[in-house]
């Protein structure tokens, strides 16, 4: 999900030579222009009238708004794609707004689900053909195609105001440290490009914020059952709960995305072993110091080999994309899924009131040493500009037009979406947007400050390795044991490898 194309060389070198044709054309163009200009300005002061028209204002950081007297004129229309359907109406929502101070159109697409954006999105920008604008997941130069991003970090430092408004774990997300550098320097797989970064640079704005590790269930289901809406205390009791709806009504107990790696996996599994084993062991096994193996950790592969065994999985899970498993959530074929606080926004588009849903923070295993453990919200998802596109200007006017907080609210309340940008007045906010927010914890704990923990997830292979023993066990093809222990070979291996 996180690989990126690189820009074929014969591409840059044509179009550099392109660049410098229009660059020759628009030299003779300007000066032409320039002496008719002048020509007119000769004749306005000769006039006395010493007013000239004021230019229509801006949508800026701060939420600039166009002249009242006089609608914007503008025949650019810019593209931007997105991946997430029941986001789109409020990036369409903020398009309205901004085509009104600007004249600017901006002209959303949305391709689902995600694996097959992300397929789209890397083809485009092989070939140079990516839209205006196109959002992508969070993380730093993330989406950045070795430099056909735009660069934020002058815009941001040029605007104090603006850029404080942001959430720091949100923006901070997105930035390029030091760490980053080191690692990409090792990384033979990092290109050039990657190697060359500097601290501080940002080449995508947070659109919005959240955590992963969010259960829902499904209240209507649950009832029907006899079982309890409110959290479970552990695990044990939360599939204890699932089997009796199972018993009761013969529908699943859980689903979520066998077909998509990393939701179980990274929105689960990883925050239940920190909190069972501490931040010790989990850092250990992290750093291939501790095996999967191991009785402690194994839970990871065991959780989905019990389910499969009590048949409390819907059939046909390991093919199931991310909107599919929300789907069949919200159509009450299963009474709990597996997301993060953006999917409300989906199980809302699909029809779901919001009594009959609830939410808690995925439950620890009896015995953990951290059962209280807690989450900062960070960025989730980010908005980028071709940097190389033939309409910058405008589509960097409009991103500092949605990260205002007047686009903020717009975005908010029509996505069902907690905003990057720390809304001063909440009262503004849907009331389920404004306690979702109000909701979430900023302080900083040990799992926000070890970034460099969590990214060994995405960095050492076995991880990679992990999703596919993950839907032969979901198949019944292997057991836990057998799993783990392909899991352990392969880190092992990595890590001898690496001495």
């Amino acid at each position: 999900m996180d690989k990126e194309a690189k820009r074929k060389n014969d591409n840059n070198k044509q179009w550099g030579e392109l660049d410098e044709v229009k660059k020759k054309k628009s030299v003779r163009f300007i000066a032409l222009t320039v002496s008719i200009v002048f020509l007119f300005i000769l004749a306005a002061c000769s006039g006395g009238s010493g007013n000239g028209n004021t230019p229509k204002e801006k949508a800026s950081g701060n939420g600039g708004n166009g002249t009242a007297s006089e609608a914007p004129k503008s025949d650019v229309k810019l593209t931007m794609w997105g991946f997430k359907v029941a986001f789109d109406p409020g990036f369409k929502a903020v398009a309205e707004e901004f085509k009104k101070k600007t004249g600017i159109t901006v002209e959303t697409q949305v391709t689902s689900p995600d694996d097959a954006y992300s397929q789209k999105i890397m083809a485009a920008s092989a070939v140079s053909d990516l839209p205006d604008l196109y959002l992508y997941w969070n993380g730093p130069a993330s989406g950045a195609f070795d430099g056909t991003a735009f660069e934020w970090s002058q815009e941001l430092n040029a605007d104090p105001d603006w850029k404080n408004g942001f959430f720091p774990a949100a923006l901070n997300g997105q930035m390029v440290a030091q760490g980053h550098i080191d690692n990409w320097a090792k990384d033979e797989k990092a290109s050039d490009w990657m190697k060359k970064r500097q601290v501080g640079e940002i080449y995508g704005l947070p659109v919005d914020v959240g955590t992963f590790y969010t259960v829902y269930g499904n209240a209507k289901l649950l009832k029907e059952a006899g079982v309890s809406t409110d959290a479970p205390a552990t695990v044990e009791e939360w599939i204890e709960r699932m089997k009796t709806v199972k018993d009761k009504t013969g529908k699943s107990g859980l689903v979520f995305s066998g077909n998509t790696d990393s939701v179980y996996e990274n929105w689960m599994a990883l925050l239940q072993n920190y909190m069972l084993n501490g931040e010790e062991s989990f850092t250990k096994l992290m750093n291939r110091e501790e095996t999967l193996s191991d009785s402690k950790n194994i839970h990871m592969f065991k959780f989905i080999e019990d389910l499969t065994k009590e048949k409390l999985f819907p059939d046909g899970m390991v093919s199931l994309d991310i909107d599919n498993a929300d789907q069949l959530f919200a159509r009450g074929d299963a009474a709990y899924a597996l997301g993060g606080t953006f999917t409300y926004a989906n199980f809302s588009a699909m029809g779901m009131k919001g009594e009959d849903i609830i939410s808690f923070r995925v439950p620890a295993f009896e015995g953990s040493v951290n059962p209280n453990a807690t989450t900062v919200p960070f960025g989730l998802v980010q908005m980028v500009v071709n940097g190389k596109g033939p309409h910058v200007e405008e589509a960097v006017e409009f991103v500092k037009y949605l990260t205002s907080e007047e686009g903020m609210v717009i975005y908010a309340n029509a996505a069902f979406d907690i905003p990057a940008v720390n809304i001063k007045d909440k009262s503004k906010l849907q009331p389920a947007i404004e306690a979702m927010l109000s909701s979430l914890s900023m302080e900083e704990n040990w799992w926000s400050q070890n970034g460099a923990i969590l990214d060994k997830y995405w960095s050492n292979s076995e991880w990679r390795l992990f999703h596919e023993l993950k839907q032969k066990v979901l198949l019944g093809v292997i057991t836990a044991e057998e799993a783990a222990k392909q899991f352990d070979e392969t880190a092992a291996k990595e890590k001898a490898s690496a001495k």
